[in-house]
């Protein structure tokens, strides 16, 4: 028999968490960028300013679209270790188009990403079809790139990057006073998000990296998920790399060696967990912001530049070691903090 305090008690709306995993991890890791920022003053009285902070946005923008593409992949179980052969391509072939054979930015700019397309295709369909170990594929297919790229140049002088593409991510275009590079990561952050967590697509891939037995079973084209994951990541690298073209002037054989490890360093900084299809972009976002300031505070201090591969190889051991299977403690205190059973 079904009493009136039943009925109450059942009636009675479920208790949601205040801060979600999605929205906690982001605020933990804005706030402590600004504090690192902040505290950046003891070693130079440069900081905190506009100038510095502007600096950093401007650098993370490079590693947010890296490690956007490579977010994706690290969400089905890859590592997409061919980011630096794809930057050098797409930066070359933007060079050599515009300054070497005088044709047209936007041509350049259609064959940079049509290339690293290609290449993503490449490596997502021996990926998928022949089931071989996505950093085996890529780090060959980084090595035959490389060489690509030297052969293309004849090992000569790097091409120079266009106008158009330096006054947009040099940081001397403004907008409202602020530099383009600032404006571009913040649409980033705003697609990177929508195509993540808001889009069909963005839900199938992490449906796929989080059971893909499940996912053959219920019908989706897996192989083509998986291969697709590998486009949008080449994609995203190629974009980096005319974005580097513009930021440093020329295209260096090296131009994206420094940015892959800092890439997965904010994709589990984030909170992504290698194939298990569990992922926040926004927390990544932030943690592209996080990373570039540390590494600031470092170039403020004078130290060695070789810090900064330092920090960002015990950023990777240590997130590998504390976020398996997603159980950061420092998330478990977050949820259980704000948690309705503690209210």
């Amino acid at each position: 028999m079904t009493t009136m305090q039943d009925t109450i008690v059942t009636s009675v709306p479920e208790k949601r968490p205040l801060l979600t995993p999605g929205l906690a991890r982001p605020l933990v890791l804005l706030v402590i960028s600004i504090a690192v920022l902040v505290g950046g003053r003891i070693f130079s009285d440069g900081l905190p300013s506009f100038s510095a902070g502007e600096a950093i946005l401007t650098q993370s923008l490079f590693v947010a679209v890296l490690a956007f593409g490579q977010g994706l992949v690290m969400l089905i179980g890859g590592l997409d270790l061919s980011i630096p052969g794809v930057v050098a391509l797409s930066a070359t072939i933007l060079a050599l188009w515009t300054s070497v054979l005088g044709h047209d930015v936007f041509t350049g700019i259609l064959l940079a990403l049509g290339a690293s397309v290609v290449v993503g295709l490449i490596d997502g369909y021996l990926i998928a079809r022949f089931q071989i170990p996505a950093f085996i594929v890529t780090l060959a297919m980084g090595g035959i790139l490389t060489g690509t790229t030297i052969g293309v140049t004849f090992g000569s002088k790097s091409p120079a990057a266009p106008e158009a593409i330096i006054s947009l991510f040099s940081g001397s275009g403004k907008l409202f006073g602020i530099g383009l590079p600032v404006v571009i990561f913040i649409i980033v952050g705003v697609i990177g998000y929508f195509i993540q967590a808001r889009s069909n697509w963005g839900r199938t891939v992490q449906l796929f990296g989080s059971a893909p037995a499940a996912a053959r079973i219920s019908g989706l084209p897996v192989r083509r998920v998986e291969i697709s994951v590998y486009v949008v990541g080449a994609l995203a690298s190629g974009v980096a790399g005319i974005m580097l073209l513009g930021f440093s002037g020329n295209a260096q054989l090296s131009l994206g060696d420094e940015w892959m490890m800092p890439a997965i360093a904010a994709v589990l900084v984030g909170g992504t967990v290698i194939g298990s299809g569990r992922g926040f972009w926004q927390a990544t976002f932030m943690s592209c912001i996080l990373l570039t300031t540390i590494t600031v505070v470092i170039q403020a201090t004078g130290f060695s530049q070789g810090w900064k591969n330092v920090l960002y190889g015990a950023v990777v051991l240590l997130a590998l070691l504390l976020m398996r299977r997603g159980n950061h403690p420092l998330w478990k205190r977050i949820k259980s903090r704000f948690s309705p059973e503690r209210a």
